[in-house]
């Protein structure tokens, strides 16, 4: 390749270097994806946040969610993992046939990428930042190749070992997903027989009018109920408020999540005779003065939980012009009101749910609450 132009064997040392980082993004993005994928759709500890979410728009959970998320149980992110590898091998075997090879498969990807940043603008209106950042290194390193390199054609013997080492790597990751996939459906198994074996308690007959979710009007229409009794200062309860977006997102339209106050407080919870959560009553109070911004009152206060203090809830509620309300004694009524529902639901403990009418104590792993609800949907869709 004396007389043509070849990235690997006569580019400047930069255009190298920049070659490299371009590779190296593209695998230590593809691994986060992958390993994001896994642990969105086999989850096994919910306190663990995502790098990836920055808010409704920009977030990788919807993406991951979707269909173009896999090949047969297979993250997409998987191939980027490889492509980014063989890039890599092309700075040892540095011959013409392994750059054409490359330049086709980077080709190919870019198209892919294209295609997959338009589906998660319009078809799911929201934008992965981590595959976003994915494709613009993608794009980089086919930019160098196109720039630096002349060979464009594929060869047979690169093309062939890089699709065979595809294949053996998918085949891998197939296995361990249904592998994955038989544990949860065992798993799910047992859960559904001890949800079925519950008592059926009911709705509070009175709600709090504090929603994470609202698809009907009547709480009772929609085919997935959530109650949540809560407290702001309960570690536990910060855990599973951290993932009830994400199930608000997954079945959006399909289910209400009514928020109750059950404050360890007792400000405001006759049931507790001793301090114990001095400031969960006046996070009940900022609520409650804040009910059509509740959404986002509930995120920050569990947001700031382990530094929640008493200026910083009063400095909040000046901020918003409500601080006369949350020291009005009217406000404090309305939520010895919600908590008094709780009675004959017997609640002694945060977070206690009630799933469907369905009693549950404590947090329930994110896969085996998705286990329950997609039982109940599926139940739904039957009747």
């Amino acid at each position: 390749m004396t007389s043509n132009k070849s990235l690997y064997q006569n580019s400047p040392i930069g255009t190298q270097v920049l070659l490299a980082l371009g590779a190296l993004a593209m695998v230590v993005l593809s691994v986060y994806l992958t390993n994001h994928y896994f642990q969105v759709m086999f989850p096994s500890d919910i306190s663990k946040g995502s790098l990836c979410d920055f808010g409704s728009f920009f977030n990788c959970d919807a993406a991951t969610h979707s269909h173009a998320s896999n090949i047969m149980g297979v993250p997409i992110s998987v191939f980027g993992i490889l492509i980014g590898l063989f890039v890599f091998v092309g700075f040892i075997f540095k011959s013409e046939k392994m750059e054409g090879s490359l330049f086709s498969v980077l080709a190919l990807n870019f198209v892919g990428c294209i295609g997959l940043f338009l589906y998660s603008l319009i078809a799911l209106g929201t934008l992965c930042p981590f595959c976003t950042l994915y494709y613009l290194a993608s794009g980089l390193v086919l930019f160098l190749f196109y720039k630096h390199s002349n060979a464009r054609v594929p060869h047979i013997l690169p093309l062939g070992s890089m699709g065979i080492a595809t294949l053996v790597i998918s085949f891998f990751f197939y296995q361990n997903v249904q592998g994955r996939s038989q544990v949860d459906d065992s798993l799910a198994k047992e859960l559904i027989q001890q949800y079925n074996s519950l008592p059926q308690l009911g709705h509070p007959k009175v709600g709090s009018g504090l929603f994470l979710a609202k698809s009907t009007e009547n709480f009772t229409d929609a085919p997935l109920q959530l109650t949540i009794f809560s407290d702001y200062q309960c570690p536990a309860c910060r855990m599973l408020s951290n993932i009830t977006h994400d199930v608000a997102k997954k079945y959006k339209g399909k289910i209400n999540i009514q928020y109750m106050f059950y404050p360890l407080d007792h400000n405001c919870n006759a049931d507790i005779t001793r301090p114990m959560n001095p400031l969960s009553c006046q996070g009940a109070y900022l609520s409650v003065c804040l009910a059509e911004k509740f959404d986002r009152v509930h995120d920050d206060i569990f947001a700031n939980q382990e530094k929640l203090t008493l200026d910083w809830i009063q400095s909040y509620a000046r901020k918003e012009g409500v601080l006369d309300c949350l020291n009005d004694e009217a406000t404090k009524k309305k939520v010895q009101d919600i908590v008094a529902q709780s009675k004959p639901f017997s609640i002694s403990s945060t977070p206690s749910m009630l799933i469907n009418g369905v009693r549950t104590v404590g947090v329930l792993p994110a896969n085996q609450l998705y286990m329950i609800l997609d039982h109940l949907l599926a139940k739904s869709a039957k009747n």
